[in-house]
C-alpha cells in the first residue's frame, strides 16, 4: 500500500507541475505516514545519511571550478580552438560547436552551463553564417549531453556515490562513449548542412593559427589532465582531484587577470552555492524514497517481473534503454538517475552486466532526455538564447535524438566500448 500511494502521489504532484524535489518529498512523506509505524524523523535522518558523504563533496567543488573556468573566458578560447581545427569542415560553425562541447566537457562536467556558455557565443555567430535557428539550437543543445559523459562528470560522481561502483573507472569509461557521441553527431551535422543553401563556408586554417589557438586553451586543455591523471596515479581522490580543480582555475583565473576582487570572488562562490543545492536536495530526497522501496522489497518484485519477461541479457538492457528513453522524456536526468538506479542496478548485476558499463550506459542514456521535448533542459535553455520557440525546434531535433538514442543502445549491448579504457588501465 505504502508503494502504491507513493507512486499516485509523486505522478499526481508531477502532473501538477510541482518541481521534481517537492514530489518526490512529498510522495515520500505521505508514503511514511500510510505506513504509521514510521518515526517522523526518518526524513531528515536518511536525508543526511545520503549526504554525509566524501564522494558526494566533489558535486558542489566541480561545480565551482566550472564557474570560475567560466569566468576566466575560458569558453571564447576553446570556440577558437575548435574553430581552428575544424572550422574548414562543411558545416564549420556547427562542427565547431560540437568539438567545443567536446572540449568544454572536460572542464565542468555539467551539461545546463557549457549550453550556456557555448550557446550565448555560438547560436548568433550560426544565426549570422546562414543556420536557421532551429537548427543551431539543435547542433548546440544535442553537443552538450557529452558535457558529463566525458570526464569529470557530475553525474557520474552521484552515480559511484549512489552503488559504490568506482568513480574513476566511470569516468574512464566515458572517454570512447564522449567521442563516439561526438563524432556521430559531427556526420549527421555534415549531412544536414548538405540539405541547406546559404550555409558559410571556412578556409582551412594554418598550422602557425592552430598553435596560436592551442597556446591560448592550454590552460583548459589541462584541466582533465589534472583530474583524471591525479586519480588514476593514487595522488587524490575524485573529491580531492575536484579540490585541486578549483586551486587551479582560480590561479589560471589571476593569472589572467579576469578574476581580479574580492567582490567576484564571491558571486563566484555564491552562484556556484545555489547551483548546487537542486542536485544536493534532490539526491538527498530521493534517498528517502529509495529507502521506502527498498523496504518494501519493490526492487526484488521489478526484477521477478523482469524475468518473467526475458532472462537473455540484451533483451534486458534494450527494455532499460527503451524506458531510459521515455522516462528522459519527462524528467530531468539526475532526479531520474536517483530514482532508477537502486532499483535497476541490483537487477543488472543479477543479469551479469559489469557495474562501470551499466553506471555510464545509464548515464548517457539518461542524458538523451536534456535534448527530448516536452522538458528537454537543453532544448529550453538554447531556444531562450536564440529566442525562438521550443515548438519551432522539435522536427529539427528529431534526426539527432534518434542518433544519439541508436548510439545509446549500442554502448548497452556491446559492453567493450565502455569497458575498454577502464580495463586496460586498471586491468
Amino acid at each position: 500500500m505504502a508503494i502504491g500511494i507513493m507512486i499516485g502521489i509523486f505522478f499526481l504532484f508531477l502532473v501538477m507541475g510541482m518541481p521534481i524535489g517537492i514530489a518526490i518529498a512529498g510522495s515520500s512523506i505521505a508514503s511514511i505516514l500510510a505506513v504509521g509505524d514510521l518515526p517522523g524523523i526518518l526524513l531528515p535522518q536518511r536525508t543526511f545519511v545520503m549526504l554525509d558523504s566524501f564522494s558526494l563533496m566533489a558535486v558542489p567543488v566541480f561545480i565551482l571550478a566550472g564557474e570560475v573556468m567560466g569566468v576566466s573566458g575560458i569558453t571564447t578560447k576553446i570556440v577558437k580552438l575548435a574553430s581552428a581545427l575544424v572550422g574548414h569542415l562543411r558545416a564549420g560553425l556547427g562542427q565547431t560547436s560540437i568539438l567545443a562541447g567536446m572540449l568544454m566537457a572536460g572542464i565542468s562536467g555539467a551539461a545546463a552551463a557549457d549550453a550556456s556558455a557555448l550557446g550565448a557565443i555560438l547560436i548568433p555567430a550560426m544565426e549570422e553564417e546562414g543556420y536557421d535557428k532551429p537548427l543551431a539550437v539543435s547542433i548546440i543543445a544535442s553537443a552538450n549531453t557529452i558535457g558529463p559523459i566525458i570526464p569529470p562528470s557530475i553525474m557520474m560522481i552521484i552515480y559511484g556515490s549512489m552503488t559504490g561502483v568506482s568513480i574513476g573507472a566511470l569516468f574512464l569509461g566515458g572517454f570512447v562513449p564522449g567521442v563516439l557521441f561526438g563524432l556521430s553527431l559531427m556526420i549527421l551535422t555534415h549531412f544536414t548542412a548538405k540539405k541547406r543553401t546559404g550555409i558559410k563556408i571556412h578556409t582551412r586554417a594554418t598550422l602557425k593559427e592552430i598553435w596560436i589557438a592551442f597556446k591560448e586553451a592550454i590552460w583548459a586543455l589541462i584541466m582533465p589532465v589534472i583530474i583524471v591523471g591525479g586519480i588514476l596515479s593514487g595522488f587524490f581522490t575524485a573529491t580531492e582531484s575536484g579540490v585541486i580543480a578549483v586551486i587551479y582555475a582560480f590561479i589560471v583565473g589571476f593569472m589572467n587577470r579576469s578574476i581580479h576582487s574580492f567582490k567576484q570572488v564571491k558571486q563566484i562562490v555564491l552562484n556556484a552555492a545555489m547551483g548546487s543545492t537542486t542536485p544536493m536536495f534532490l539526491i538527498g530526497i530521493a534517498a528517502v524514497m529509495g529507502w521506502v522501496l527498498a523496504r518494501n522489497d519493490f526492487p526484488l518484485h521489478v526484477g521477478n517481473f523482469l524475468n518473467g519477461i526475458t532472462t537473455n541479457p540484451n533483451v534486458f538492457i534494450v527494455l532499460v534503454w527503451a524506458f531510459y528513453l521515455f522516462i528522459g522524456c519527462f524528467m530531468e536526468d539526475t532526479a531520474a538517475m536517483i530514482i532508477l538506479v537502486p532499483i535497476l542496478a541490483p537487477i543488472a548485476a543479477a543479469y551479469g552486466f559489469d557495474p562501470v558499463h551499466f553506471g555510464v550506459f545509464t548515464v548517457v542514456t539518461l542524458l538523451i532526455g536534456c535534448i527530448t521535448p516536452p522538458v528537454g533542459m537543453l532544448l529550453f535553455i538554447c531556444s531562450a538564447i536564440a529566442k525562438v520557440k521550443v515548438t519551432d525546434v522539435v522536427t529539427t531535433i528529431v534526426p539527432y535524438c534518434i542518433t544519439l538514442a541508436g548510439m545509446a543502445c549500442l554502448f548497452g549491448l556491446f559492453p567493450i566500448l565502455i569497458t575498454l579504457v577502464p580495463n586496460m588501465v586498471f586491468g
